[in-house]
């Protein structure tokens, strides 16, 4: 009989490492047919089995395409042995009536999509990028979880951010031209971003949230072990240096305000000495050393005369500083955001342009609004809007701010359902705000808000896994209160 780790283990070499040896999208497809097999004996790997696959989902998409619908299938199978608890325990559906907000949200998108021309495909594309990942919150929540199953989903969370970071820092050092797939090495970059590590999210920003999620999970690990302590405190330094090194502002920014208001809330000060001390050594350990390393390793490229022709687009607005002041580049990132200059940049094709444009919009569909796949996201990028031309905008389009994409998207109707899903986890959280789960679940909501006037938080698949996650484990009614601290 094979131990819980054992079978995870083998669990993951079959759904992840054999179809990446070989790469034929039929492997791929009987790997995941096999792995549905094996987590019928232990469904709760097959959960932990998601928090690999989706941080380097885009790395194994490049090795083998037919990883593309491994996250989906995971996803309903255990949904559905999930439904069936919920058909046993009908009381337990008053417990999560409040997720019918989301539900109502994306049936305004859909209506007003439909109204708008929007094609089907694109429709169903859209409302899959928003509700894959919230079937979680009933997987969790149906589930018990034991003392056994939170620790190995939070030392899984330790792993799997140690090795990206691992894997980051080796991209950065070689210029994405070492331990990436060819593709990546060949990706036209401007200067700012060509500075940024992508790692296996192939995403900065992406890579930045999810480097951001492991870090607190490593320094509330840090706090509360009595094993392995200074495994954990490598572990924070080698995250907090790759963190900076996506200079990532909307999630630093986001999750350094939810961390300052988690250690206020639980007066967790070994937990902020843990975060000062990870900022400090990986600042003089891992930030700056890597890029002196960087500096000299492409001057050695450079005068071997194997520096690789890549080209290069034009600078964008908020351009990286030359190599020789690359240590004032993370501080300067920050300091730019404010600047004159990005400001009347950005508001003349930017982010701030997106959100007035977006604005005019909605004062023209202020009810229901244009509908999905029309205004920057997911759906408007691979399908293109048919609003282009009666708007002038540009067909294919990310908005990169969820507040502005709600509003268009779904009026007013659909931006108070959004919000009505907030407010009742808010509601939840004080009413429960003496369980030691309650503040993660309220600074977690609070770093996602703060993201949301960044990015389209919705459709981000590991933030929004991770967020699920934690409300369907507080929602749960059979689990321990104090499993966390124990």
């Amino acid at each position: 009989m094979l131990s819980k780790l054992q079978h995870l283990v083998l669990l993951a070499v079959i759904a992840l490492v054999v179809p990446s040896v070989f790469t034929h999208p039929v492997v791929a497809y009987l790997s995941t047919l096999l792995s549905l097999f094996f987590i019928a004996w232990n469904k709760k790997n097959g959960l932990l089995l998601l928090f690999i696959y989706f941080p380097i989902r885009p790395f194994l998409l490049e090795l083998n395409p037919g990883f593309k619908l491994m996250g989906d299938c995971l996803l309903i199978v255990l949904f559905l042995a999930a439904l069936y608890g919920f058909i046993r325990d009908r009381g337990s559906w008053k417990t999560y009536a409040f997720t019918g907000f989301i539900l109502l949200f994306c049936l305004v998108g859909t209506i007003a999509a439909f109204q708008t021309g929007v094609g089907l495909s694109a429709i169903i594309f859209q409302n899959r990028a928003y509700l894959i990942t919230f079937l979680i919150l009933f997987i969790v929540g149906q589930w018990k979880m034991n003392k056994e199953d939170i620790r190995y989903f939070l030392q899984l969370s330790i792993v799997m951010g140690s090795i990206l970071s691992v894997h980051g820092i080796i991209e950065y050092l070689f210029s994405r031209t070492f331990l990436v797939p060819e593709a990546w090495t060949n990706w036209n970059l401007s200067s700012v971003n060509e500075m940024r590590v992508y790692g296996l999210t192939a995403n900065p920003n992406v890579l930045g949230t999810y480097l951001s999620i492991c870090l607190f999970i490593t320094l509330y690990v840090l706090s509360v072990a009595k094993r392995w302590r200074i495994l954990y405190v490598l572990a924070s330094i080698l995250m907090l240096g790759t963190l900076c090194l996506t200079y990532s502002r909307g999630s630093i920014l986001a999750f350094g305000i939810a961390f300052i208001v988690y250690v206020l809330w639980k007066r967790a000060w070994k937990m902020g000495a843990g975060l000062i001390l990870s900022i400090v050594l990986g600042l003089f350990l891992i930030y700056y050393p890597a890029g002196i390393a960087r500096e000299e390793i492409d001057a050695h490229t450079i005068s071997d005369g194997h520096m690789p022709d890549v080209p290069q687009e034009e600078v964008e607005p908020d351009s990286a500083p030359p190599p020789n002041e690359r240590s004032s580049a993370f501080s300067n990132r920050f300091k730019e955001i404010f600047s004159d200059d990005i400001i009347e940049k950005s508001s003349q094709w930017g982010r701030l342009y997106v959100v007035f444009k977006g604005l005019d919009i909605y004062l023209m569909n202020p009810v229901i609004g244009t509908g999905f796949g029309t205004f920057g996201d997911s759906a408007t990028l691979s399908y293109g809007t048919p609003i282009a031309e009666r708007y002038q905008l540009p067909d294919r389009m990310y908005s990169d701010n969820q507040y502005i994409q709600l509003l268009v998207q779904t009026g007013t109707l659909g931006t108070v359902s959004v919000l009505a899903f907030v407010v009742a986890i808010f509601i939840i959280t004080w009413k429960r705000r003496k369980d030691p789960v309650a503040p993660v679940l309220f600074c977690l909501t609070l770093a996602t808000l703060l993201m949301a006037l960044f990015y389209n938080v919705l459709e981000e698949k590991i933030l929004t896994l991770y967020f699920y996650s934690v409300l369907g484990y507080f929602l749960t009614k059979e689990r321990t209160p104090h499993s966390l601290e124990k």
